[in-house]
């Protein structure tokens, strides 16, 4: 469990706030060039997954990658929106941002998905816009990390807003 002396865990109420539509203004900045982009990866919390049974990820390369093992989990879900859309969805539970962002260096233009919770959605967007990466986020549709819950509960994501995010329009011209 982090520190209670980490500033995302110390976020106020307003500043949550402001997460939210920092979050909403850089999908309508990137989206674009998101779509756009050579490569694209998803960083997906391990938490989507269903904790009913036990997940049976594979190491991918660069990170844990969905198996399908359950029809349920949110993780599975995600996965396959994702893999429709053309692109590569990582469990993120091992990967440093920097680490990972050089090894997608040489793949052409990519962009990143995240799905967090607000703050930490708020941060990943950041350190990707500070790198010009084109970066597009979903936050949870609840918190309910060990981070801030003291254990691990089960959580969602909102799909079909997910879709209108990943899926490109012929409308669409940023």
């Amino acid at each position: 469990m982090r520190s209670v002396t980490d500033r995302r865990l110390r976020t106020t109420e307003e500043q949550y706030h402001l997460h939210m539509l920092e979050i909403e203004l850089v999908n309508r900045v990137h989206r674009g060039r998101f779509l756009r982009s050579d490569f694209r990866i998803a960083l997906l919390p391990h938490c989507l997954r269903d904790f009913r049974s036990q997940c049976r990820s594979i190491p991918g390369d660069l990170d844990s990658v969905c198996a399908g093992c359950s029809e349920t989990c949110f993780l599975h879900r995600v996965s396959a929106i994702l893999r429709e859309a053309g692109i590569h969805p990582y469990i993120w539970r091992n990967a440093e941002l920097s680490t990972l962002i050089r090894s997608l260096e040489g793949r052409g233009a990519f962009g990143v998905l995240g799905i967090a919770c607000i703050p930490e959605l708020a941060w990943g967007m950041r350190a990707c816009m500070k790198r010009k990466i084109p970066v597009v986020g979903i936050p949870l549709d609840a918190n309910r990390c060990m981070r801030w819950m003291g254990r691990f509960e089960e959580t969602s994501v909102n799909l079909d807003r997910l879709s209108e995010l990943v899926i490109a329009e012929s409308s669409w011209r940023s």
